[in-house]
């Protein structure tokens, strides 16, 4: 397969229109809810995309719970990616585009411990829909 060059997926001309609309949109947010600095965080991340630090903490403790609603959310027609999605209160964000997912579809999935074949439980946990 042929690599992609610069001629092949050209962005150049596409950079400083985005960055001129980005200005204009921070230009128009005001302090409410915090939407200043979370638009900021928004752009702290695309500054590293694709070059993220690995240094997550570990939890101490951490536990699956007993149900969990999934949705099948999708992006808006300009990107059309689909996806299924935790269902926790927030919006969930497009890993292709950025842009917020919306779910189409809901279910409601509860963990389950699967036996093993001598009579114990696997201690893996999976999620099987309800």
């Amino acid at each position: 397969m042929p690599s992609k060059t610069p001629n092949t997926c050209p962005t150049f001309f596409e950079l400083e229109p985005l960055l001129e609309a980005i200005r204009q949109r921070f230009a128009q947010l005001t302090d409410e809810k915090c939407h200043r600095r979370l638009f900021l965080n928004h752009l702290r991340t695309m500054a590293c995309f694709g070059a993220e630090p690995i240094d997550y903490e570990e939890p101490e403790e951490s536990s699956l719970p007993k149900e969990l609603e999934i949705g099948y959310a999708v992006c808006h027609p300009n990107c059309g990616n689909q996806a299924f999605v935790v269902i926790e209160g927030g919006p969930q964000h497009c890993d292709c585009c950025g842009g917020t997912m919306l779910p189409v579809k809901f279910g409601t999935y509860r963990l389950k411990r699967y036996p093993i074949a001598n009579g114990g439980e696997n201690p893996t946990k999976h999620y099987s829909r309800r």
